[in-house]
């Protein structure tokens, strides 16, 4: 006797859940603490930086006029960097606008969708730059402006050669070797933290609340962090324990150093290399917020293109340059150094 079966069926309908699912809820937490400078007019920037001289002993013979005087702007000297533009460009077809009920969109949605995922993605590209290995450069014809990630900002003098030789920090204003850790992440102690924090107090007397923006890896090593008595072979770490629940809380977000307070902030776009194609694990920068300024010449746009048939194009940009006032007060983690 004839039967029909499941898998001869015509016509059955597609089981389509109504929803997109985006397991992806990467913050930019350095785009959304950094300060906001002032409108960049022009592609080049500069700022001025100045030190105070050493003090002096001594003191001055009653009756002596004065021989010589000071250049109070001896010190003073440039930093500099670029202007650079992000954009990511996207393009929906007629029929897949106005024609297809996408599961999840509804149909008519298609460019709201792309116009909403594009403007995450160039946020998401910009936190990566801020935070990378990029050098800056000067648009000539073929090579774009490019602005100069904090990996390279913040670099003693051993480490400096990574900086264009035209744009290098002065030597009066680069930070201290105890402020670039490159030691692998599973070596660092809390004494290389205080290490770097004292650095910073020797050089500047800045003694304030700082961000360490930490990747997974060094975000783990301060979580780690132990306490350990001058007995050998021991250690002792304190966990917080409700004794009425079942919640240990085991996990270091505010630092309290000598020097100074870290609040460690992770984040999943720090310490991309000059190509963009690969991240080292353990990189984190201790920031002076303060210190530190996004300048930004254009948020981020959509714009609407002409519509030649094919469908309607668009482009979202934003411009954007990274002011570091005085590299002298931060610190680095890298490994890789």
């Amino acid at each position: 006797m004839a039967m029909l079966f499941e898998k001869d069926q015509v016509a059955k309908r597609e089981d389509l859940l109504d929803l997109i699912t985006r397991v992806d809820e990467k913050a930019t937490p350095f785009m959304s603490l950094v300060n906001k400078g002032s409108t960049p007019q022009n592609t080049f920037i500069s700022w001025p930086v100045d030190s105070y001289a050493s003090p002096a002993l001594g003191g001055t013979v009653d009756g002596t006029d004065v021989a010589s005087y000071d250049n109070h702007a001896a010190s003073r000297a440039l930093l500099s960097s670029y202007l650079q533009t992000f954009r990511k460009a996207y393009q929906v077809s007629r029929l897949a606008q106005e024609v297809s009920d996408v599961a999840g969109l509804g149909a008519g949605n298609e460019i709201a969708e792309a116009s909403a995922k594009a403007g995450v993605e160039l946020v998401r590209n910009m936190e990566a730059t801020l935070l990378s290995d990029q050098e800056h450069d000067a648009d000539d014809g073929t090579n774009p402006y490019l602005l100069r990630g904090l990996g390279l900002w913040i670099r003693d003098t051993a480490n400096i050669a990574a900086q264009n030789g035209g744009h290098q920090v002065p030597a009066a204003f680069r930070p201290a070797a105890g402020q670039i850790n490159g030691d692998p992440t599973a070596d660092i102690t809390e004494s290389d933290i205080q290490t770097m924090l004292q650095t910073i107090w020797s050089a500047t007397g800045m003694t304030g609340d700082y961000k360490l923006f930490a990747d997974a890896t060094l975000r783990r090593a301060f979580t780690d962090f132990t306490r350990t008595i001058a007995t050998a072979g021991y250690s002792q770490r304190s966990l917080n324990y409700d004794g009425d629940g079942t919640r240990i809380s085991n996990t270091t977000t505010i630092f309290d150093g000598d020097f100074g307070s870290v609040e460690v902030i992770a984040d999943n776009f720090i310490g991309f290399n000059a190509a963009g194609s690969s991240q080292e694990a353990g990189r984190g920068y201790l920031l002076d917020m303060d210190k530190i300024d996004l300048r930004v010449n254009k948020q981020p746009t959509i714009e609407r293109f002409e519509d030649k048939g094919g469908g309607e194009r668009f482009l979202i940009e934003g411009r954007a340059a990274l002011q570091v006032r005085n590299p002298i007060g931060l610190g680095q983690f890298s490994p890789a150094l």
